[in-house]
């Protein structure tokens, strides 16, 4: 599902999708992926990994870890989709990546709305976009959907076996970004080849739907401070209508 974007536009809706391609210039796709796989690695050398399922790897805090990284989360066209989704003001929740290692296994299907107790409102509290720093496929861990699963306003029932329901892989060519509605049923895929598959995980949230990750303190200083208006509105430095104000109605 490729194309304009009034056509992923309709593919969110319709099927809680959609595949930018290639958003990034390629030099800077480069520098991201250089710099994930340095930080990566760099965390395995040290001891401080999370690692889990057998092979994969989560990085954290992003955003303190690359300048690579602010200009991902800023991405004019995958902002533009998030708005369409979240509304006015919306925010970044987190930012960080996922690497399915080889042998690594399949995640549990769920969405991304766990911290929601039902009934859920009739539309997305959350997005997700996933930046393909290498060919995603069905062999590597690519993304695996429930194709319209949003529509169900729901997390999936597991005691009525739905978390065993069937999956698709949702591929792409490395630059490629997948933006998904935060209700949709996803997972993790299994990757059964000899090499990792990289990608970055930049979630956002509705203004006034708390961050998973506290900007606040865990943000480097030099990071808050050098962030331009963006980047500043997307941490939460601004209000939302009467949320976030300082000493009062302004």
């Amino acid at each position: 599902m490729t194309g304009s974007k009034l056509k992923a536009m309709e593919n969110l809706r319709e099927f809680g999708y959609c595949i930018l391609e290639s958003p990034l210039p390629k030099h800077e796709f480069k520098q991201l992926g250089a710099r994930l796989v340095e930080v990566a690695e760099q965390e395995r050398k040290d001891g401080s990994a999370f690692l889990y399922d057998g092979g994969n790897q989560r990085v954290f805090s992003l955003l303190n870890k690359g300048e690579e990284f602010e200009r991902c989360v800023q991405e004019p066209s995958t902002l533009k989709l998030m708005e369409e989704v979240l509304g006015f003001n919306f925010l970044l929740s987190s930012t960080h990546a996922n690497i399915a290692g080889p042998g690594g296994s399949s995640m549990n299907v769920h969405a991304d709305q766990t911290f929601a107790r039902p009934p859920w409102p009739p539309y997305a509290l959350v997005a997700n976009s996933m930046w393909m720093l290498d060919d995603f496929t069905e062999d590597n861990g690519a993304t695996r959907v429930v194709p319209g699963s949003h529509l169900l306003n729901r997390q999936p029932d597991y005691d009525r076996g739905e978390g065993d329901v069937e999956t698709v892989p949702v591929c792409g060519p490395a630059g490629s970004v997948m933006i998904f509605d935060g209700r949709l049923w996803h997972q993790t895929g299994a990757n059964v080849t000899g090499r990792p598959r990289h990608g970055i995980l930049n979630y956002y949230c509705r203004g006034f739907v708390r961050q998973q990750q506290n900007f606040f303190t865990g943000l480097k200083p030099e990071v808050a401070e050098q962030s331009g208006p963006m980047m500043r509105r997307l941490l939460g430095f601004e209000n939302y209508f009467s949320l976030g104000l300082l000493d009062g109605l302004s």
